[in-house]
């Protein structure tokens, strides 16, 4: 092998999607020797899909990032076109940002970050085969490094791959194939044939895109507008001046756009509802016959909370109509993605489709959808640390582990990147509990449920949302990313600023005791609270559903927190019962986490456990009892036994004075 750098690198990262991002900026970040390897330089963070980030619990895992010392949500801040809060009306736990982005903005900004960032080199290069070494006694491989198509070589203590859509990637329209790991970009043949080699089993996954129309050919008058917040938001958690995020929006704006919004807090562009006919879906059903994933032509499992356009006409054959959102791709581009849309149908049959929607009467297709079929990883192949159980030191992220999203690629590199980097230098693993983040959630489920189709992050998979909230992300997380380097002391330290301040006011409260004199009451009737009836103590009034934060600045004369602190304030309050009830269902079940299991366990030589538990444990090999209880096939019965099996194996080496 023709090695070009004798030293090597620290980590090495392979694929230059979301996923690749985070993990190569985390690594370097955190002082390691680092490359970010990617077969085209010009689509290093491209969204081949929606162009938009976050959303429920997709939301709540970008701010999640930002908090760990990633970069996604500093990145869409800079770069988006619009920005709103969804979920209002509900709790907070629901609540969560989402944000369209300018497509190509945010890949320049993003390739801007890498190339400026110190320990990285970002480097264009299609990889071959990972170099891979075997102990001769154990047969046990680790790492070594990878081989690109030119025929050199790199050393690496580390390698994360996030492959995307790449690996024997092949995009579909009707009877149309191609090799592609996407429209125009060659896909990955020999990484999945050495992956395979490696003894790795590899399945089938599917996903898709809609068409894009030209935004002259939209008649916008007949589309509902969907505007941005009219008041500032932004994913990334700022603490002073020097932390808050440019706008990389260009001062050339296109007219085309109906609504748009340029004398707000930030110019912001709308999106457009439409909704499809009887007529759409009478062309859908007539060229079922036509349709790849009716016709088996579409093997692989496609994602079943984002399905095609003809999916949904098949599935929901009752509904006369189902919404689709115009979401436009730039500032300075007529692309308008039609969100709602995705599909595999010919091109002939796309067509009509799409101008039988009011609005896109005369639209023109500018690009084609289609659908994307790729090798995914099983993630039973991968442990908590994102490492790979059959190869010491390989790490995976993103779609290679059967996940689809861009969010959810992010929080699975930046994890991976970081025990990348502490792997090579020697340190343990870091591993989020199901409690502390709905990437720990995500990650918890990709190692403990078979994956069969793709998987998409959702409030409702997390036991602990109240505790997840996106506005706590930054209390929740940030003490860790302080600890590897990933974010500055003066971050840190306003962060836990921020915190005392939240208990000092919230301490203020309840001590303050609040009587219903006249005086009193005709205050809160000015300022639209309602009257007190009864003495309360300052933190039970705050309780009252009528009654929000607005109130602190009455309660509080001489001090007023700020909207931060308003916030953390108002919900501790609120929720105080519900969030004790969650703190302490995480503390009952904190032995289980705890305790660890020993990845040479063979299962079936345990006594007591079932036969069906023998298998999943011994498939998946969960790190802890907690990890076990939640695996299918594994009852509390089961959990019993491996209790005691511990306990037993304790005893042995207490008594054997090990």
């Amino acid at each position: 092998m023709n090695f070009i750098d004798e030293i090597g690198y620290d980590v090495i990262v392979v694929g230059a999607g979301h996923a690749g991002c985070e993990a190569a900026l985390a690594a370097a970040r955190m002082g390691c020797r680092t490359m970010l390897l990617t077969i085209n330089l010009d689509s290093v963070a491209l969204m081949p899909c929606n162009p938009s980030i976050g959303g429920p619990a997709k939301g709540h895992v970008v701010r999640e990032i930002d908090a760990l010392g990633g970069e996604m949500a500093r990145n869409t801040d800079r770069t988006l076109i619009q920005i709103r809060l969804l979920n209002t009306s509900k709790g907070p736990a629901v609540q969560a940002l989402r944000a369209q982005s300018d497509k190509k903005l945010y890949q320049l900004a993003m390739k801007e970050t890498l190339e400026n960032t110190l320990n990285l080199t970002l480097r264009q290069a299609q990889v071959e085969e990972l170099i891979i070494h075997r102990d001769e006694i154990t047969g046990e491989m680790k790492i070594g490094g990878v081989v690109i198509a030119n025929g050199l070589a790199y050393r690496a203590k580390t390698v994360v791959l996030t492959t995307g859509t790449f690996l024997k990637g092949r995009i579909i329209m009707g009877d149309y194939l191609a090799s592609a790991g996407r429209a125009g970009e060659a896909p990955s043949i020999q990484v999945s044939n050495n992956l395979a080699e490696l003894g790795f089993p590899l399945h089938r996954l599917k996903t898709g895109t809609p068409p894009r129309v030209d935004a002259r050919t939209i008649d916008f008058s007949k589309t509902v507008i969907q505007h941005g917040s009219t008041t500032p938001l932004a994913f990334s958690f700022s603490y002073s001046e020097d932390d808050k995020v440019e706008n990389m929006a260009p001062p050339s704006i296109p007219k085309v756009f109906p609504g748009l919004t340029l004398d707000g807090w930030r110019p912001q562009m709308p999106c457009y509802l439409v909704h499809t006919t009887t007529e759409t879906h009478e062309i859908i059903r007539s060229n079922f016959h036509r349709a790849p994933m009716f016709t088996g032509i579409i093997e692989g499992v496609g994602p079943r909370y984002c399905p095609s356009i003809e999916d949904k006409v098949s599935r929901f054959a009752d509904k006369e109509s189902h919404q689709l959102f115009l979401e436009p791709e730039g500032w300075l581009t007529n692309e308008v993605y039609v969100q709602g849309a995705n599909t595999s149908l010919p091109a002939d049959v796309q067509y009509s489709m799409i101008r039988s929607i009011p609005g896109l009467e005369k639209a023109e297709i500018m690009r084609f959808g289609y659908a994307v079929e790729y090798d995914a990883v099983p993630s039973t192949e991968i442990r908590a640390s994102m490492e790979t159980k059959r190869i010491d030191s390989l790490f995976l992220a993103g779609q290679i582990n059967g996940t689809s999203g861009y969010e959810e690629a992010g929080g699975q590199g930046l994890v991976a990147g970081i025990n990348a980097a502490l792997k090579a230098t020697g340190r343990p693993p870091f591993i989020l509990r199901r409690e502390q983040a709905y990437i720990a959630v995500m990650i918890d489920d990709l190692t403990t449920k078979e994956i069969k189709e793709p998987y998409r992050l959702m409030t409702s998979r997390a036991e602990y949302r109240l505790l997840l909230r996106t506005d706590n992300a930054d209390l929740r997380l940030t003490n860790l990313a302080y600890d590897f380097g990933l974010i500055s002391r003066e971050r840190y330290l306003a962060v836990e600023n921020k915190r005392d301040q939240i208990d000092y006011y919230l301490k203020k409260l309840e001590k303050m005791s609040l009587n219903p004199s006249t005086e009193r009451n005709a205050l809160l009737a000015n300022a639209g609270f309602p009257p007190l009836t009864v003495a309360q103590r300052g933190v039970d009034y705050l309780k009252r559903p009528e009654v929000g934060q607005q109130i602190l600045p009455l309660l509080f004369e001489d001090e007023i927190p700020s909207h931060e602190v308003a916030e953390q304030v108002e919900i501790a309050a609120k929720y105080t019962s519900y969030i004790g009830k969650q703190e302490q269902s995480v503390l009952r079940m904190r032995r289980l986490e705890d305790s660890s299991l020993p990845q040479e366990i063979d299962y079936s030589l345990i006594i007591g456990l079932r036969k069906e538990a023998r298998l999943r444990l011994n498939q998946f090999k969960p790190s802890t009892l907690g990890q076990a209880s939640r695996l299918s096939g594994v009852n509390p019965a089961d959990i019993a036994v491996l209790m005691v099996h511990l306990e037993k194996n304790q005893r042995d080496k207490v008594y054997a004075g090990e």
